[in-house]
């Protein structure tokens, strides 16, 4: 129970208001119900024009990067189809569902940094913008084989033991891809395991931590929710 209300304190996450509860006597039962229910007021009362647009362009990111022999995946070197996954993710799910910045990640990507990216995000991603592709008979098998590929990867790669706030966001995502595929069970357990690793995500000293930290405690909880 405190450790619910700590979470949010540690991110400088609506502070004020629950330091108000606190000091009004309010019990820890009541504090925690209503930053469970926080998430889906904030969002009922968002007006659309508060929806950033996305940043990512196919025409300004070529997603190999400085330099060219550097992967993120190894499911596929085609840049063409990494960028199409990627506008997919961008377009559909991560406006719905934020579990991290896309600045900073699309940032980290191109400049290849692993602070706010890494493999089995990029990984986790692309298996779950595999569901959105609109598949015409010529290539519905690439891409459902795709999907398998990406997915594999990540489960292949991905650590439970790691605090990495870019393996926290990854079981986040791996919880949409099996939601989508009709996983229900192994889709908890991955949201279970990117939501016991939110307070022990490893603190980076890099710009906009704490920004990206922020929208992912507000996705996974949001994904509870």
């Amino acid at each position: 129970m405190t450790e619910q209300i700590l979470l949010p304190l540690s991110t400088e996450e609506k502070v004020p208001e629950i330091l108000d509860r606190l000091k009004n006597g309010e019990t820890y039962e009541s504090i925690v119900e209503w930053l469970r229910r926080a998430p889906v007021e904030e969002f009922e009362t968002l007006s659309p024009r508060e929806f950033q647009h996305s940043t990512f362009e196919a025409s300004d990111q070529e997603m190999g990067g400085f330099n060219s022999t550097f992967q993120w995946t190894a499911v596929t070197s085609d840049t063409a189809v990494l960028d199409h996954l990627f506008q997919l993710y961008f377009a559909w799910v991560h406006p719905v569902h934020t579990l991290f910045n896309e600045g900073r990640f699309v940032d980290s990507y191109k400049r290849q940094l692993d602070q706010y990216c890494s493999p089995v995000l990029v990984n986790a991603l692309c298996a779950m913008a595999c569901h959105l592709h609109s598949s015409v008979e010529a290539d519905e098998a690439e891409f459902e084989h795709l999907e398998l590929e990406f997915s594999d990867a990540v489960r292949v790669s991905i650590d439970p033991e790691d605090t990495s706030i870019t393996t926290t966001q990854a079981f986040a995502v791996m919880f949409l891809v099996d939601c989508a595929r009709g996983n229900g069970l192994r889709a908890s357990a991955y949201l279970k395991v990117a939501t016991n690793k939110l307070p022990k995500i490893a603190y980076q000293s890099s710009e906009g931590f704490l920004e990206v930290s922020k929208d992912t405690v507000r996705g996974i909880r949001n994904l509870n929710v």
